[in-house]
């Protein structure tokens, strides 16, 4: 009974004689015997001890083969405690991460750096762990070194007791310390000199590393350059550490050049969803071909002699609040194997921030020194589900209740982590860290998000030339949404109405969090509370801007004064949320976000700027009434139109691709909807090569009722499908429903 798959576990009663049955746990290896061990306390402490001897077997094996968590090394700060209590060397650190981890079923420790938060640039790693014999004055003081390298030995032996296997990634290859202060001066023969002797130091100091790599884009040097220098220092160390890179600002054909000389196994590592959460599933078309490195590009397709791996940047989104949604990451996990994928590596909240707990404004609610502890409940949800997607919700429920003193916490925690990851998805700047964070910003005027994806940003909104949603396949922007109502045409894509709906629905929810009964003694259930409630606040604010922003988007179409009066009124609710969000948040200091919104920011920082909102609307009257929209049709009434569902579609019971060849001339595709639609409806195909460089095309498709048929000429490396059902007044829907299911349907490579 037991898998073949290693990590692998079968847990099964067997006779003892007179003394009846004993509960043997058997692993393929020690990490799946650990897991099963795991398992069954588990069990034990969930239903009692009556649980053993068990009376059937249990079999459990992973389900992604590769489950990683990504942790900057981040260096220490002013505000911070002296160097000689940095966390990278302190033990009680690695002993609760480590254990975290092992309990989450995290596999692989993907160590990555520097990084410094004062300036948010990634200094080169080697220059704190390893030592050159040719220069051994490069680098951080020798002394410093040496306690690293002690350290990043100890860390690897004690994560490989916990199954945990390490991985060692520098971000750059010059010689500065911090990223801007000059380092040595080397030339570049020089510095590939030192490069490849302070690898093969490096591994000879730490001889348990798994992989060791590097990143090429912004690196500093092309892909070519780390063969002799990167890989010339693994073969230098006579070790048995696998080379893996990224695909960032690099090409697959300079990879695959490059992992041609790195031996076996290397490992290639790709952008999720850029440096964002935001959709459970990996965003296909819309702004992501113009995004190009921001996600998985072409490596998924053929040839690929490497172990692909998604990074999963959940810190680019979720920042201070928690993210604990068990059905968005049960979602999620099915695409971590998307293809030829192997797994993810998760890149939690904190990522860029201290390691000790910096958001407390107060010590007494402080329920841990570390950062990671709040989102202990992210690591398991993403760990466990990835190893057994089918591990039941009360797992985690119990997890919750055991840390906040309660149960009755569960509800109010699903709906808070869904807040966060909807204001991703349908309103962003892009898809980097730098453009925008979701939990701390209030994006910019209203008039702003009214307008055109590409309008002039103005100041203290994006940084780049692009608002609008994370996912522009399947949601819709208020400005496209209201010139649909415009043109009297029905809006397919999820609109800002449907997201503004769910998310107010949320932030009711989560507010239901201060009727749970919770001890006051308890810094976890106090803080639980707390942020539910700052939650609320946040799906307050957002879903009346969204609300607000479509109205007025609306009244800038067709000079409606009823939509600016809606817009206004919208807005004054809106602004009200996020006041009192400032108010709410109180319990958080004031901390360093140097990647997006600067330093000692708090939200109330931003209330000042909510007056923009009203001024926004001002301008858009002041421009609508000197040149008044050609608009003579009729709108609904929009405080209903702003509040009312969509009309329910004709659903999706299948949609079949055949062949399944992704590398078929041709495909046939047919879908057949749940319940018929009108003679009269419009059904077309969308689809796409898997590539994320290629966006959608359209074909017809055609049939009547409930089924109807497409062909479309193959790609040669696998496509995605959707399709469209327009009922012209009754309504238009694209299949499969993001509400509830990824966007699309996949024939990979």
């Amino acid at each position: 009974m037991l898998d073949t798959k290693a990590e692998s576990y079968a847990i099964v009663a067997a006779p003892n004689g007179d003394a009846g049955r004993d509960t043997w746990i058997v692993g393929r290896d020690p990490t799946g015997a650990m897991y099963g061990a795991l398992d069954l306390a588990e069990r034990v402490g969930l239903d009692g001890a009556s649980v053993v001897p068990i009376s059937a077997p249990i079999v459990a094996a992973p389900a992604v083969p590769i489950r990683g968590a990504q942790l900057y090394m981040t260096l220490p700060t002013a505000s911070e405690s002296p160097e000689s209590a940095w966390w990278l060397r302190d033990p009680s650190y690695w002993t609760a991460y480590l254990d975290l981890l092992a309990h989450a079923r995290i596999d692989f420790l993907d160590l990555r750096g520097m990084y410094n938060p004062s300036n948010t640039i990634f200094p080169n790693a080697l220059l704190y762990f390893a030592t050159s014999a040719t220069y051994p004055a490069v680098g951080v003081l020798r002394s410093d070194r040496d306690a690293n390298a002690a350290m990043l030995e100890t860390i690897v032996a004690m994560a490989g007791v916990r199954g945990i296997r390490v991985g060692f990634m520098t971000f750059r290859s010059d010689t500065s310390a911090d990223g801007t202060t000059a380092g040595i001066a080397l030339t570049d023969s020089e510095l590939e000199v030192y490069t490849r002797e302070a690898v093969a130091n490096l591994l000879r100091r730490a001889p348990g590393i798994w992989r060791i790599g590097v990143r090429i884009g912004e690196s500093g040097h092309d892909a070519a350059w780390y063969k002799g220098s990167f890989v010339a220092g693994i073969d230098d160390a006579c070790h048995t550490a696998r080379f893996y890179t990224r695909t960032w600002l690099s090409s697959k054909p300079q990879i695959l050049d490059l992992i041609s000389s790195a031996g076996d196994d290397p490992m290639v590592q790709a952008k999720y969803n850029g440096e964002q959460l935001g959709a459970p599933y990996v965003i296909a078309g819309g702004m992501f071909p113009s995004w190009t490195s921001y996600s998985y590009e072409d490596y998924l397709a053929p040839p690929r002699p490497y172990s692909f791996v998604f990074e999963v940047r959940t810190g680019g989104t979720h920042r201070i609040f928690r993210f604990a949604s068990y059905a968005r990451v049960a979602r999620a996990v099915d695409s971590f194997v998307l293809g030829s994928s192997k797994g993810f590596a998760l890149e939690p909240p904190g990522a860029y921030f201290p390691q000790r707990d910096f958001y407390h404004a107060s010590v007494a609610d402080r329920f841990s020194p570390w950062v990671f502890s709040r989102d202990e409940l992210q690591y398991s949800l993403f760990g466990r589900l990835a190893y057994d997607p089918k591990t039941p919700e009360r797992v985690f429920r119990s997890a919750l209740a055991a840390r906040a003193g309660t149960d009755a916490l569960w509800d109010a925690v699903q709906a808070a982590s869904d807040i966060v990851p909807w204001i991703q998805t349908a309103h962003t700047c892009g898809p980097d860290a730098r453009d925008f964070a979701a939990d701390e910003e209030w994006g910019g005027p209203l008039g702003y998000w009214a307008g055109p994806a590409d309008a002039p940003p103005p100041a203290g909104s994006c940084r780049g030339r692009y608002q609008g949603p994370f996912d522009t396949f399947a949601v819709a922007s208020p400005y496209e949404t209201a010139a649909d109502l415009v043109a009297g045409v029905a809006t397919s894509r999820v609109t800002p109405l449907d997201v503004a709906r769910i998310v107010l629905s949320d932030a009711q929810q989560a507010r239901a969090a201060t009727l749970a009964h919770v001890d006051a003694g308890n810094p976890w259930g106090r803080d639980f509370v707390r942020e539910c409630v700052a939650l609320a606040d946040l799906g307050d604010y957002f879903g009346h801007k969204l609300r607000a922003a479509t109205a007025l988007a609306v009244y800038a179409a067709s000079g409606a004064a009823e939509y600016l009066a809606a817009a206004g009124s919208e807005a004054q609710a809106s602004s009200a949320a996020w006041t009192q969000l400032a108010a709410d948040t109180a319990y958080v200091a004031p901390f360093d976000d140097n990647l997006r919104v600067g330093a000692a920011y708090h939200w109330r920082n931003a209330v000042a700027s909510l007056a923009q909102d009203m001024q926004s609307i001002d301008a858009v009257a002041t421009a609508v009434s000197a040149a008044p929209p050609a608009f003579h049709g009729t709108l609904p009434a929009a405080a209903t139109w702003l509040a009312s569902a969509r009309p329910d579609g004709p659903g999706l019971a299948s949609l079949e691709v055949t062949p399944q060849d992704p590398t078929a001339a041709q495909w046939t595709v047919t879908a057949t909807l749940l319940s018929p639609v009108p003679r009269t409806a419009h059904a077309q195909l969308l689809y796409k090569p898997l590539s994320s460089l290629a966006d959608w095309k359209t074909a017809p498709l055609l049939g009547s009722g409930m089924q109807f048929e497409a062909v479309v000429p193959g790609s040669g490396a696998g496509a995605m499908f959707a399709v469209e059902i327009s009922t012209g007044t009754g309504g238009a829907w694209r299949y499969p429903d993001v509400l509830s299911q990824t966007p699309y349907v996949a024939l990979p490579p």
